[in-house]
């Protein structure tokens, strides 16, 4: 893949006493599954610095203004990163910090509201936000005889983990190659009438292709959207420099974006 090619050039730039910003970007397009109107754009920025990975995402409103940024940081490890997301739109926080060694995950309403928090462990098969793609390419092969439970996967707004169930759903041939479908459903009883999360992978790369759920951006009454991501192959580079991501983190975010 592009992006463990990045990763190895930034590990022999490292082994050189350099730290290295360089790394891959892809970009998807979060659409209503009803009448397919764009809601937002989601920019990722995935780069290694000090032989950590981290992960850059900024939410854009149709008109192209940022509104929502998310910084990821995998030293607790690649599918339990350490997280944090700011809406600007009302101030709603959420993640997971790291402190003397003591994780803890934290939700906040809004800038007004008193933040949440709770100690957080590591379960087994634990999934943090886009942990969930390293999570599906650490267990490819084994997802693909039989499906993985529980998997659990962390709902900061609830300061919990909720146990699910992660398995192949379908293979399919498109003009842009074969897709593996994934699901990650609720394990218990009632999970079968519970929403769920449908990922696409190429079969070929293993590079994400889209995405089908419930969105951790909200719409104005504060309820999370439920939404298709669809992020194109020709929208994927793996040439990003530090000027880059520098200014993509440093970009000032709206508060003025709407969505229904």
């Amino acid at each position: 893949m592009q992006y463990a090619r990045s990763y190895l050039a930034c590990m022999a730039a490292i082994g050189a006493g350099a730290p290295c910003l360089g790394g891959e970007f892809y970009q998807g397009y979060a659409y209503a599954p009803a009448d397919h109107r764009l809601l937002y754009r989601e920019s990722h920025w995935l780069y290694t610095e000090h032989g950590v990975e981290h992960r850059l995402v900024v939410y854009s409103c149709p008109d192209g203004e940022p509104f929502v940024r998310k910084q990821l940081n995998s030293a607790p490890g690649a599918a339990t990163p350490d997280v944090e997301l700011f809406d600007a739109r009302g101030g709603y926080r959420e993640g997971v910090r790291t402190r003397d060694g003591r994780r803890e995950v934290f939700a906040q309403a809004s800038a007004s509201a008193p933040e949440r928090h709770a100690p957080l462990g590591t379960p087994p098969n634990a999934v943090i936000d886009a942990g969930f793609d390293a999570f599906i390419q650490s267990h490819w092969d084994a997802l693909s005889g039989s499906p993985v439970s529980p998997v659990a996967f962390l709902v900061p707004s609830e300061l919990r983990y909720l146990d699910f169930t992660a398995r192949v759903l379908r293979n399919e041939d498109t003009r842009d190659g074969a897709l593996r479908w994934f699901r990650l459903q609720l394990a218990d009883w009632y999970g079968f009438a519970s929403p769920h999360i449908d990922v696409a992978y190429d079969k070929t790369t293993h590079e994400l292709r889209e995405y089908s759920g419930v969105s951790n951006i909200r719409d104005a009454e504060g309820r999370n959207l439920t939404v298709t991501i669809r992020f194109p192959r020709s929208e994927r580079r793996a040439d990003v420099t530090s000027a880059e991501i520098e200014r993509a983190a440093g970009r000032p975010l709206t508060g003025r974006c709407v969505l229904q």
